[in-house]
């Protein structure tokens, strides 16, 4: 390689290692000028200032003047709020905002080709008279937008003179305007702690995911011939070295799997940091007053599940400041408080994060979503009345489907929450709705912690062997005729008191009826139990799951497939989806029965 070529890869090394470094200060800093608007804290605005200082440092040594500029103007007035000469006030915070965004533009334009396309003389222009010396006084600023009167101020003022303090520390010790809500940015009023990191690339940690992966079959695959030697030779030394050697790499194998999924794992904050910018712009559309508390944001998922759960929160977080949580003066005739509340609660569950997020909102209005579903033909009138409150919430989910009696810019036009049970579902998770009409709305999503190595319930469904995620399975019933009844056609188990609906696995993999079950799997997806027939049941296996590629989507009711120790490939069951087939299948069919009779009338 000529030193030329050698000098080039050297240099994109250097500016790919820019861009990570740089986003990472850029989402830092956008979640810290969020968190100012609270409080001024001396810790979070020194924060900003080095990530800024660094980006127009390391901009201008590479050569990139249109994003060393933008950072230097940022920086300026950065520097002015940090000597506390001004205030984080709500036009310096949306201009600092509005330069983040255009630096991660600029960042992507360098990702992209190395160069800078953005056009940013406007916003450099907003900058300078923002930290322009002549600028307007803070206390005039107050009286403006009516946080004090000017009778006030002349108190303050007169104040000022003989204490000599800055006249945003007089106005709060005097208790004439008070301190935000701060609960929602708690975390980022502590001191930052450097993390022991180190970047990895992905690709890398797939490379090795996948090392484990044949790792775990290759355990599996000796598993079976230490027992089948068991059976054959019981009293051998061979067998006896031989369940020595497999203990040893189970323990190993099972260390290493353990040791690759953390190293996978990042914390939910990675996502949520995001959240109070977009709840604050929400607010703004919206002229609403919402207080956002966010708890569990340390607990850790996969990156891959992280990456995919962003639109899903996105477009729940939308909805619920949207049309979820009402107006000041609606909020006023309930009694309510003025300001709403948005929390969003994530926390590990076994082996799945839940996430749970709620609004003090007006809830879901079950009586005005059962004449829409029956108004839209999807179900009749009595098959609505048979249904519980949840499950009448839940058809909040079904394609078309909305509830809102305005179309606004984020919701309102029918499609949305039936795309957000789609994506979580591709997650192996499941999302759920609770609610109580005005008054609240709990939406919660389960996602497993890792989508690569789960594990699963190996059994026999007519001459087929299948995997049932464990994350599904409560418990395992002897198969008793007696106990088993028809209700509309359709089997359910009688199980404690409890009508548990069977779920026929046979008929929709189009397999022959052996006759010959006898168990029945207890699973459950989010809020509703169900059953399935098997014949037997193998037993419980670390199972490491393969994609079927371009035949997945060809074939539903399957997450995807396994080799098992003696090397034949299993198919992996997908339990949601299967419900959910089942469920469209009747409410498609109920569809067309009710333009039948249109027509024919």
């Amino acid at each position: 390689m000529s030193n030329q070529s050698l000098e080039h890869e050297e240099m994109k090394e250097i500016i790919d290692e820019f861009i990570v470094e740089s986003s990472e200060f850029i989402e830092n800093a956008t979640q810290d000028i969020v968190s100012m608007e609270a409080e001024q804290d001396d810790e979070i605005i020194n924060s900003i200032f080095r990530a800024v200082h660094t980006i127009k440092g390391t901009s201008s040594f590479l050569g990139f003047s249109v994003l060393s500029n933008l950072a230097h103007k940022a920086e300026d007035l950065l520097g002015l709020v940090r000597k506390k000469e001004l205030d984080m006030s709500k036009e310096i915070a949306d201009a600092l905002l509005e330069s983040m965004d255009t630096m991660k533009l600029l960042i992507e334009d360098i990702k992209t080709d190395y160069t800078e396309k953005q056009e940013t003389e406007q916003l450099i222009h907003k900058l300078e008279m923002l930290a322009n010396p002549d600028r307007k006084p803070l206390g005039e600023i107050l009286v403006e937008e009516k946080i004090i009167t000017k009778k006030e101020l002349d108190k303050v003022l007169e104040k000022q003179k003989q204490e000599n303090k800055k006249i945003g520390e007089i106005v709060l010790e005097e208790k004439l305007i008070t301190d935000k809500q701060l609960e929602n940015l708690l975390n980022k009023q502590k001191t930052k702690k450097e993390d022991q990191t180190i970047r990895i690339d992905v690709k890398k940690l797939d490379e090795m995911m996948n090392l484990v992966g044949e790792l775990v079959l290759g355990k599996n695959r000796l598993n079976m011939v230490k027992n089948m030697a068991k059976r054959d030779i019981s009293k051998s030394s061979v067998v006896d070295n031989l369940d020595e050697v497999t203990n040893y790499i189970e323990v190993i194998t099972n260390e290493l799997q353990l040791s690759i999924m953390k190293a996978r794992l990042v914390p939910l904050s990675k996502l949520f940091n995001k959240v109070p910018r977009l709840v604050r712009d929400l607010c703004n559309s919206f002229n609403k007053e919402v207080e956002l508390k966010i708890t569990g944001e340390e607990t850790e998922l996969d990156r891959t599940l992280i990456e995919s759960l962003h639109d899903p929160l996105i477009h729940i977080i939308r909805n619920s400041v949207d049309h979820g949580i009402e107006t000041k003066e609606e909020r006023a005739k309930k009694g309510k408080p003025e300001k709403g509340t948005l929390s969003i609660n994530a926390y590990n569950e076994g082996n799945n994060v839940v996430i749970d997020i709620f609004d003090d909102g007006k809830g879901i209005d079950i009586d005005g979503l059962k004449k829409k579903v029956i108004e839209k033909g999807l179900m009749s009138e009595h098959e609505i009345n048979d249904m519980t409150e949840k499950e009448i919430m839940n058809l909040i989910f079904i394609p078309g489907l909305s509830t809102a009696k305005r179309i606004s810019s984020v919701s309102g036009r029918g499609v949305g929450m039936d795309v957000v049970k789609t994506n979580i579902e591709k997650m192996n998770g499941q999302v759920y709705v609770d609610s109580m009409k005005n008054q609240w709305t709990k939406i919660s999503i389960r996602l497993p912690l890792t989508l690569a190595i789960m594990g699963a319930l190996i059994v026999e469904i007519g001459p087929e062997l299948y995997a049932i995620p464990l994350n599904n399975v409560i418990e395992l019933v002897k198969l008793n005729r007696e106990y088993i009844k028809m209700v509309d056609k359709n089997e359910v188990l009688m199980l404690r008191k409890e009508i548990v609906p069977i779920l026929d696995v046979a008929r929709i993999m189009s397999l022959p009826d052996s006759g010959k079950e006898k168990y029945i799997v207890i699973c459950k997806i989010g809020d509703k139990t169900l059953g399935i027939k098997v014949n037997t049941v193998v037993g419980q296996e670390e199972i490491v799951i393969k994609s079927l590629g371009e035949f997945m989507g060809n074939i539903k009711g399957i997450g995807g497939a396994s080799i098992r120790g003696d090397g034949k490939v299993i198919l992996i069951l997908d339990i949601p989806a299967m419900i959910s087939d089942r469920y469209m299948e009747k409410i498609n069919k109920r569809r067309e029965e009710t333009l039948e009779y249109k027509y024919a009338v």
